[in-house]
């Protein structure tokens, strides 16, 4: 296969010191191969300025990598060959590429070197820098936000206070006429609430049994079928416990 060897020319005046240059290899149809540069050692000439760029274009594939050159001056440098890995695991290397470069010195033409003044030397930068900036901004911040949460305060006023909670029962002379008028079951779930605050509120161990048992036996007549003989009598257990109170 026939190789294309390209420098690709720097636009305007010639690189100087420490600019970075630009070399491409044009490779041309590498037949679907994959190409993987190989890494450029200039030694104390240059360094290579990150990994080389492989892209696919018009002119096939091309290879391009990134220097800094340090000395100035006509270069002669030599690109590795890539290597070629073919789809059936077989590689090829390419053999390597001369290229000379022209590099522009930084300092002014036509003086001597020796005889040039140095440059005075830069400030030295802190590696610590104590500011109150940051702490200043941070109450700043601190501050706005507690104001901005008063001032919506009281804008607010102060929360409803809830009603307090009333409890409210039947009381027993309706209770009485439910059960007198033969609705036994919807008087017996009114006398049952009546009971059992008191069975809360009772100190007296006798007097809570009786609660207990009267409040059992409405629970367990309350939903299963019963003559209306026994819930009357129920109603007037109930009722009586109630009236004692």
């Amino acid at each position: 296969m026939r190789l294309l060897l390209l420098l690709a020319a720097m636009q305007g005046a010639a690189p100087t010191v420490g600019d970075t240059v630009r070399i491409e290899r044009v490779l041309g149809d590498v037949g679907g191969a994959v190409v993987r540069p190989q890494p450029w050692t200039l030694g104390d000439l240059g360094e290579q300025l990150g990994p080389a760029e492989v892209v696919q274009g018009a002119r096939g594939a091309v290879v391009r990598y990134a220097l800094v050159l340090w000395y100035p001056g006509e270069q002669t440098i030599s690109m590795p060959g890539p290597v070629l890995v073919r789809r059936d695991g077989s590689s090829d290397t390419l053999a390597a590429s001369s290229y000379r470069v022209r590099v522009l010195s930084v300092l002014p033409a036509g003086e001597p070197r020796s005889k040039l003044p140095p440059k005075p030397a830069r400030a030295p930068v802190p590696i610590v820098s104590v500011s109150l900036l940051p702490l200043g901004i941070l109450v700043g911040v601190v501050g706005l936000g507690l104001g901005a949460t008063a001032l919506l305060w009281r804008r607010r006023g102060r929360a409803p206070e809830r009603p307090a909670r009333v409890e409210s029962f039947p009381p027993a002379e309706r209770l009485a006429r439910w059960a007198a008028a033969g609705e036994y079951r919807a008087a017996l779930e009114g006398w049952s609430w009546r009971l059992a605050r008191r069975l809360a509120l009772s100190r007296d161990l006798e007097e809570m049994a009786e609660l207990q048992r009267v409040l059992e036996a409405i629970t367990d007549q309350l939903y299963v079928p019963a003559d209306s003989a026994r819930l009357a009598g129920l109603c007037e257990r109930a009722a009586a416990l109630d009236a004692a109170a």
